[in-house]
């Protein structure tokens, strides 16, 4: 059998063809992507390095700020305060009952795990005596016998008495240590303590290395180290780091490459120290090479496979269509077994079709003209009509414009009249078919439904003409404005009768891009209507906060904002309709705690109340009253709400700022945490985190507002550790970062 793809125009060769177009797309993407790769994984592989610096500095922050708070604690022990009173008096030696309480307080700390701790030393310059975990020990002998630096022998320690400063951290260095038989040597970076005009110094030895490798961790070819600010090498992981090899970092970037490695870099202003980690440049080069392997290696096997993929599934296809060819062709259909079910079903079929192919022909030279309009009144069958209505129309064969005028009532004014909207629409309906036929005899008009009037007219009446009778027919349908407006519709020019249903269509699409205006309108042309502006969660959660807040001022102003917004951007009636609906339904489910006259009557009346508003300033009334009727509904059951909500919603508004938590008003409540979430949920609609960040970012905005204070201090005053999490708290909420938001009120002031 010959390969069925020989042949060009063959179906096999043709969905072979498709089949390798598509491979090949997918392959220019897989290629451009690996290309994308290769240059992004460098970012990624920095970025990640940057955030491992930037928790090794958090983490030694944090460590060396409890370790000054543990130095301050020590020092003013009442029993160590004592102990160094008891060695200034002339003639007193240390007395063993004072001493073996500053021990247990050096021990409780020493002993400490959270400490990094290998010693805690009190140093005595009065009796040259050291108190440490061990005991007491002389001065000389300790820095001289137990521990041993070359760096730090006892007349360093002696001259620390004299220093100016608090609080000092001093370089690492490799000390000696001598306990009882054992002898070792240790990484320690001592870390003293010392008030003006003081006897003592209170010096912490923490374990350097312990603390490397709890904070960074055993990392391979990574270095790290600290600087401080005069340059001084404060600890090195290897001893081929040093302060020496940090390179410039340019433009205030906290990277650079040197040599071959990248250097990491994070100062911490508050101690000035710097923490460096540095990354060899083929380790990062290792990894984007390895990536891009295996993603080379994929991109060929999956190329392998759909190109068999394709061969197979082509033939397959292509093997009983070209017998089925080959039977018709012959004009002797012979059945051939395939495995797809349709070609089995179109070979069972084929013979009756083929047998009733010519009578089929005949007839239908017989019938063009009834099936031409058959075709036809299947198109108008879209439409609801009295079928006698087309008798005169139903022949054109030439071009023609649909006018369509949609009719809408007001409801309250016709119901106060004691008018009927039918009669009042066939009167519409005559007076447009008369005024019509007046001045363009060719034109037809009729009622399609009880708000919509159709006017054929055939493209001999000139478009100057038909724009001079609409604007005129307009300004006479105005004078019945309280109690009905109209929005007149032209479509474009088509060619014939039988594109009657696309011409409907166009001109109801149309009808929908009428304006909010308490006139009637004229569209010609379509317009470029935007999508319908729904509220973004942020938006819409702050909203319905201040609505179960019982704010209202609020609720009306942002909506008379987006109102506003919308109709700069062309919004039609209709798409403030559907929006109006949406914020009705949302109200009437935040009402639902409250009873169900609270929601659903109110969801009713102004459901129906929508259907009345035609302008902009009737939206704006609606949603006011709305939102009024809403707030005095909540502030209603405010008054009744009970205990438990009350002290949970006073807790939030009165310490928003503390570290404040489910769990923290639980314990206060002496419930569980998980009965009072949903407890809070069901009686106010909203979650603790939501009522929490509501308070928060409001306070927050008033901040920003009527303060100069930066935005990291405002998110430590409103209770956010972490700037980062409140910058994605505000933006989630009002939309924009907080510095926009500050700059936006500061230019409405000005």
């Amino acid at each position: 059998m010959k390969w069925p793809i020989v042949n060009r125009k063959t179906l096999g060769f043709q969905m072979f063809a498709i089949f390798l177009c598509i491979i090949l797309l997918f392959s220019v993407f897989n290629v451009l992507s690996i290309f994308l790769f290769n240059r992004g994984v460098q970012r990624e592989v920095i970025q990640y390095n940057r955030l491992m610096l930037n928790n090794t500095a958090d983490l030694y922050r944090a460590h060396f700020e409890r370790i000054r708070t543990m130095l301050f604690e020590t020092y003013r022990n009442a029993h160590v305060v004592a102990f160094d009173r008891q060695l200034g008096k002339t003639g007193e030696g240390p007395q063993p009952l004072m001493a073996s309480e500053v021990l247990k307080a050096v021990r409780a700390e020493a002993f400490n795990s959270m400490n990094y701790l290998n010693n805690l030393l009190i140093y005595y310059e009065r009796g040259s005596l050291i108190v440490d975990k061990e005991g007491t020990v002389d001065a000389e002998m300790m820095f001289s016998r137990f521990y041993v630096s070359s760096r730090y022998p006892f007349a360093y320690w002696r001259d620390q008495t004299n220093r100016a400063d608090n609080y000092v951290l001093h370089p690492n260095d490799a000390f000696t240590i001598n306990d009882l038989n054992v002898s070792y040597t240790a990484q320690l970076i001592p870390f003293s303590f010392r008030m003006p005009s003081s006897d003592y110094v209170v010096i912490a030895l923490l374990d350097a290395r312990t603390m490397y490798q709890t904070f960074f961790g055993e990392t391979g070819d990574r270095l790290f180290m600290i600087v401080s600010d005069d340059g001084t090498l404060m600890y090195s992981s290897s001893g081929e780091l040093s302060a020496m090899d940090m390179p410039a970092f340019e433009g205030g970037r906290d990277y650079a490459l040197s040599e071959d490695r990248y250097y990491f870099a994070k100062k911490d202003p508050a101690s000035g120290l710097t923490y460096v980690t540095a990354v060899p440049s083929a380790d990062i080069a290792s990894r984007v090479r390895n990536a891009s392997l295996s993603l080379l290696v994929v991109f060929a096997v999956s190329v392998v496979i759909c190109v068999m993929a394709s061969l197979y599934f082509g033939r397959k296809i292509n093997r009983p269509v070209k017998q089925m060819v080959a039977s018709l062709m012959r004009r002797d259909p012979v059945k051939v077994p395939s495995a797809i079910q349709e070609f089995d079903l179109i070979q069972r079929n084929i013979g009756e079709l083929m047998k009733e192919k010519e009578a089929i022909r005949k007839e239908l030279l017989g019938k063009r003209t009834l099936l031409t309009s058959f075709g036809y009144i299947n198109k108008l069958k879209a439409i609801t009509s009295d079928i006698n209505e087309w008798n005169d129309i139903a022949g054109i064969d030439e071009p023609f414009v649909l006018v369509l005028c949609q009719l809408h009532f007001k409801s309250k004014t016709v119901s106060a009249s004691q008018l009927r909207t039918d009669r009042m629409a066939y009167y519409v309906r005559e007076y447009i078919h008369i005024f019509l036929s007046e001045r363009m005899p060719s034109s037809h008009t009729f009622q399609i439904e009880n708000n919509q009037i159709l006017s054929l007219i055939r493209s001999e009446e000139t478009r100057e003409t038909l724009d001079e009778t609409l604007e005129t027919l307009k300004s006479i349908l105005d004078r019945d404005k309280a109690y009905l407006l109209a929005t007149i519709a032209v479509s474009s020019v088509h060619d014939s009768s039988a594109q009657f249903n696309d011409a409907y269509r166009e001109v109801l699409r149309m009808a929908r891009q009428a304006r909010p205006l308490d006139e009637s309108q004229v569209l010609r042309v379509h317009r470029a209507v935007p999508e319908l502006l729904l509220l973004t969660v942020p938006q819409e959660q702050e909203l319905y906060a201040n609505l179960q807040a019982g704010n209202r001022n609020y609720c009306i102003s942002f909506m008379e904002r987006m109102l506003d917004r919308m109709d700069k951007k062309g919004a039609g009636v209709q798409q403030l309709r559907e929006l109006a609906g949406g914020v009705i339904a949302r109200v009437a489910k935040i009402l639902e705690p409250y009873g169900s006259d609270a929601d659903a009557s109110m969801r009713l009346r102004y459901v129906e109340h929508v259907g009345e508003c035609f302008t902009l300033d009737q939206f704006k009334q609606m949603f006011a009253q709305l939102f009024t009727d809403a707030a005095a509904v909540v502030q209603a059951n405010k008054e009744k709400q009970d205990p438990t909500v009350s002290l949970v919603m006073e807790m939030i508004e009165n310490r928003y700022a503390d570290d404040l938590s489910l769990d923290l008003l639980a314990d206060r409540l002496n419930l569980s945490a998980a009965y009072l979430s949903v407890y809070i949920k069901e009686k106010t609609g909203a979650n603790f985190s939501d009522h929490l960040n509501a308070v928060r970012i409001r306070k927050a905005k008033e901040l920003l507002a009527g303060t100069e204070l930066s935005v990291q201090e405002i998110s430590a005053r409103i209770g956010y550790r972490n700037v980062t999490s409140f910058n994605r708290m505000f933006k989630k909420i009002t939309g924009i970062p907080p510095g926009e938001y500050r700059k936006s009120q500061w230019l409405k002031a000005e």
